[in-house]
């Protein structure tokens, strides 16, 4: 499953033949991982259009057919190149035009978060470990917000070093944030002491 210039398309990897593809969310810029659950789809898209889900269902004819289960516009659900990770039954986000953390409830499309004005600005690449989700901005701001749809809840922010915009995703592996500038590359203990 991949974004191309035309939409979103799924390929039977032995084979390269094409299973299904959707166009709903064409652009410029399609630079999001699909988020894959079950036989669901969603599409985080900010450039032009807006954010998707899909259900893929079987065909009489043994192919895949994609169906849009919901289509969220631009002005509501608005990632660029952040991404969005999938923690039970919610999607975490960022919106580009306000900087505002986002909690969406994956099968219906539905905000779970009123928003918020962040402290980040740009575009946020987001990364979950232990029940909070890091929101990375384009500025350096870096915030640590509770992974729960009940309320949004910052745990702590920081701004990290290195200027100008930086788009690189965030990675966590044995309790280290880890963190790409453009010329360096930063680690943060996470663990408690």
């Amino acid at each position: 499953m991949q974004f191309v210039g035309e939409g979103v398309i799924g390929v039977d990897a032995e084979t390269g033949k094409e299973l299904w593809h959707y166009t709903g969310v064409t652009g410029a810029s399609n630079l999001c991982t699909p988020v894959v659950r079950g036989d669901h789809v969603y599409i985080p898209c900010g450039y032009y259009t807006g954010s998707a889900l899909l259900k893929l269902e079987p065909t009489g004819d043994g192919g895949v057919r994609a169906r849009q289960v919901y289509f969220v516009d631009i002005r509501k659900l608005r990632t660029e190149s952040g991404g969005a990770v999938l923690v039970g039954d919610y999607l975490y986000q960022s919106h580009i035009g306000t900087g505002s953390p986002q909690c969406v409830e994956l099968l219906t499309g539905k905000m779970r978060w009123p928003r918020q004005r962040s402290p980040g600005s740009g575009s946020a690449a987001v990364v979950y470990a232990e029940g909070h989700v890091y929101f990375r901005y384009a500025n350096g701001v870096v915030l640590l917000v509770a992974a729960t749809p009940e309320k949004y809840q910052v745990k702590g922010q920081f701004k990290a070093p290195g200027g100008g915009d930086c788009w690189a995703h965030p990675a966590i592996s044995n309790g280290r944030l880890y963190l790409r500038s453009h010329d360096a590359i930063y680690c943060y203990d996470l663990k408690k002491r």
